[in-house]
């Protein structure tokens, strides 16, 4: 009885071990094995269940805390299945194990949302193994990933997208086909809890999968798609839906252009208010991406005529709101401001003046300023008084509302202001506002300021810094032609727009505590943004004055970090940064190099002085956006990289390495300002053995370039001749440049024209090459005093040697002379 009793104790001891092992509670399982030893220690039973205990446990921790959050609900389980799969790798069984246990669970639950998201995204066996299942029934996995939240559907388009995760390039575009007509399908219900992720997804689809998806969207699937641009609808809705449009438009031009006039034109004919919103709310946001297609609805006849009463009459405050929405973004295209300005003009002025709605009043407010204004290369010589008083009560009511702490219209304030401040009287009164400058940078700073309102401060914060283009007196004639072609009067320029007027400004924002804002933004900043910051930037470090300050305050590490962003982005990157922004953040960074202490800046080894050559030296090439080639970057970037190779060998074995060759040819340039700085450098890379040698190794090559070394230390302009003359009192101390130099026809008098010189500093360097001639060891020494000798040498010292009072010149003269006498 006893031994039944045991193996029926042993028998249900098992049985719930092998059930906890299943729930993932390995510890209590042990504890039930443990005592089922103790009971009959060599228990075959007993010994194959410890064994799967120690399988189990093995395999990680993964699985079992997923396990246990799913049946009991632990959050800090959940946590740590998170956590866990966040940092570890998982074992191909342990993966698919996890994906099934997590595909066969259903309902919404963040935790769960969170573990699915992260297994699909960090492990393509997780992936793999969805894949291999999703045929079986991809309605159901769609349903539950969908319900789950987020994180799990954006999982599943991580799976979608992955080509190595599918068998076949065919399953994998069928799959997609089957998810994104599933999205649309959730689109279509009524009573969707979350609408903007079946958006995201119809988006997500068209921007990766565009090709592949064509000719599924329908009228009435498009129709679904506007109708999520509604006003009325949350803003990720609409931006998603806005992002699905603008593929669908680049995917099908002519077909969905018919579908958005189709769906606009049905609701605007046969209207109701509802209707009404929709169709303006689609129209607003298909403007800034189709502007022509868009204008041609926009100026149908009558309805510009009609809109305000059409509006007034439906006494609907989302109407009114939806139709400023289309004015306000009509304005892009100039064909619809002069309409807007014509036919509606008196209604909007009603509406900033008498609209109890502050965020309406400044809507039109803002639709007000955009037809006053044009757009750069736009007549906008012809503006009568009253517009400019009207546009000074306006600029006045947005600096107020940007000061005010009323957040819901500052951002449409800050666009007006950025629409203003294209005038130079409108610059100069946002410039001298000291208490509006830093109020602009605070509330673009604030956490979660919106992009746009960031967008339009940095647009405002552009047109102060800007300066005008430097153009050659050819482009100045071009531009006259096409005016007189146009039949327009060349307008004069803006004295408010002249470099003190703009350098003033710029002291201004640098005073607002600006760039630090700019620094920070730098690190996350699209490409659209980051061109704005950069742009700014450049105009801020034109002024010597001011580039102290901007190093102080961390622009160049920034700088560095922009051109490394730029080069990682240039191979793979949904974002298009092009070479423009590594060359402005380059040209930016080379000016400020000029004005400060290397050893200041990169006195640490976090930040080597190294990683500033690669950038300077790409200045030296073309810039990829100018059809007339711009010497000023040029020149900037060879003070830089002259300051840099000043500092320490590391910058001047760099410079030697990477630019050599550029640097050679800029010797011989046309430009005399690019000649001077390129002989600069040539004069401190001497400082380092690997820039001497390209000089003084004995090569034909070699003896070349001291030729040209040579030539230039008899150049016309004293700062060439200074440089070139101390480079070759650095090479002359080599014996093989020291021949080099003998062995010209004109090497010898040249050197004497350098001794003979007024300037103490050129005549310093003459008499150190003269001693380095007359004193080299061996046949060389023998040679060089035989050659000065023959050039009347000796006189020219002596009689330099009697005129000077400087001690280095006095110094090193009676060593040449004594070797001469």
């Amino acid at each position: 009885m006893a031994e039944d009793h045991d193996q029926s104790r042993i028998t249900q001891l098992v049985s719930q071990a092998h059930a906890d092992i299943e729930g993932a509670d390995y510890a209590h399982a042990a504890e039930l094995l443990r005592e089922a030893s103790a009971i009959q220690p060599e228990n075959a039973l007993i010994r194959d269940t410890w064994q799967t205990l120690q399988e189990q446990e093995s395999r990680g921790p993964f699985v079992r805390l997923v396990k246990s959050y799913l049946n009991s609900k632990n959050e800090k389980h959940g946590w740590d299945a998170v956590a866990y799969v966040e940092h570890n790798q998982l074992s191909r069984d342990v993966a698919e194990e996890a994906t099934q246990i997590l595909m066969d669970f259903t309902g919404e639950d963040a935790i769960a949302d969170r573990i699915t998201g992260r297994l699909l995204k960090g492990h393509l066996h997780a992936r793999k193994y969805l894949a291999a299942h999703f045929k079986e029934k991809p309605h159901n996995i769609f349903e539950r990933f969908f319900d789950r939240g987020d994180d799990s559907t954006e999982g599943l388009f991580v799976v979608l997208l992955d080509p190595s995760a599918w068998s076949s390039e065919d399953e994998r575009i069928t799959a997609l086909r089957d998810i994104f007509m599933l999205s649309l399908a959730q689109m279509m219900e009524a009573g969707l809890a979350h609408p903007e992720r079946a958006m995201k997804s119809i988006s997500r689809a068209l921007v990766a999968e565009a090709n592949h998806l064509n000719g599924i969207i329908d009228a009435d699937g498009f129709d679904v798609i506007l109708s999520s641009m509604d006003i009325r609808a949350p803003p990720a809705l609409r931006s998603q839906a806005t992002l699905a449009t603008a593929k669908l438009l680049e995917l099908s031009p002519e077909n969905s252009q018919k579908l958005i006039s189709r769906y606009v034109a049905h609701k605007v004919q046969y209207p109701t208010t509802d209707g009404l919103v929709l169709a303006f709310s689609a129209a607003a946001a298909i403007f800034p991406i189709a502007p022509q297609q868009s204008a041609a609805m926009f100026l149908t006849q009558g309805f510009l005529e009609g809109l305000p009463e059409l509006v007034m009459s439906r006494r609907s405050q989302r109407l009114e709101q939806a139709a400023l929405e289309l004015l306000s973004a009509a304005c892009i295209e100039k064909t619809c401001r002069e309409a807007i300005a014509k036919h509606v003009k008196f209604w909007l002025e009603d509406v900033a003046k008498t609209s109890l709605d502050k965020a309406k009043a400044n809507k039109a407010a803002l639709i007000l300023v955009k037809i006053h204004e044009a757009p750069a290369g736009e007549d906008s010589a012809m503006v009568s008084d009253s517009d400019d008083h009207t546009q000074d009560e306006l600029v006045a009511r947005f600096k107020n509302v940007v000061l005010s702490s009323d957040e819901v219209v500052k951002q449409e304030s800050v666009e007006g202001l950025a629409y203003s401040s294209l005038k130079p009287r409108v610059k100069e009164e946002l410039a001298k506002d000291k208490v509006f400058l830093r109020e602009l940078v605070k509330v673009m700073s604030a956490d979660g300021a919106a992009k746009p309102l960031i967008f339009g401060g940095l647009t405002i914060l552009s047109n102060l810094t800007a300066y005008r283009p430097v153009r050659t007196e050819e482009q100045k004639r071009i531009s006259q032609l096409k005016a007189y072609a146009n039949s327009k009067r060349p307008a004069p320029e803006d004295p408010l727009d002249d470099d003190a007027h703009v350098t003033a400004r710029c002291a201004k924002v640098l005073q607002a505590n600006v760039v630090p804002f700019l620094v920070h933004e730098c690190k996350k900043a699209s490409p659209n943004v980051l061109s704005q910051i950069l742009g700014i930037l450049l105009s801020l470090s034109k002024e010597q004055k001011h580039r102290g300050t901007m190093a102080q305050q961390g622009v160049i590490k920034a700088l560095l970090q922009v051109n490394e962003t730029v080069q990682q982005h240039t191979t793979h990157t949904q974002a298009s940064y092009g070479k423009s922004a590594s060359w402005t953040a380059a040209h930016i960074l080379a000016r400020i190099l000029i004005s400060v202490n290397p050893h200041h800046i990169f006195s640490n080894s976090t930040l080597p002085i190294t990683t500033a050559v690669r950038p300077l030296v790409h200045l030296l090439d073309d810039d990829p956006d100018q059809e007339q080639r711009d010497l000023l970057p040029v020149f900037e970037s060879l003070l830089a990289l002259t300051n840099l190779a000043s500092a320490e060998d590391d910058a001047r074995e760099a410079i030697i390495k990477l630019a050599w060759t550029r640097i050679e040819d800029l010797l011989l340039a046309n430009n005399p300002m690019v000649q001077r700085a390129s002989v600069e450098l040539v004069c401190n890379l001497q400082l380092s053995p690997h820039g001497a040698i390209k000089f003084a190794d004995g090569t034909p090559a070699a003896r070349n370039r001291l030729h040209i070394l040579l030539a230039l230390a008899d150049a016309e302009d004293a700062a060439t001749r200074r440089a070139a003359g101390g480079a070759l009192a650095m090479l002359t101390e080599w014996d093989a440049a020291a021949d080099a130099v003998l062995q010209r026809d004109r090497g010898v008098d040249i050197v004497l024209g350098l001794v003979e010189d007024p300037a103490d500093d050129l005549r310093h360097r003459g008499v150190v090459c003269l001693k380095n001639l007359v004193t080299a060891p061996g046949p060389v020494g023998g040679r060089g005093r035989e050659k000065v000798k023959a050039a009347n040498g000796p006189a020219v010292l002596k009689e330099v040697l009697k005129e000077t009072k400087n001690p280095a010149i006095l110094q090193e003269g009676v060593v040449a002379l004594k070797a001469l006498l």
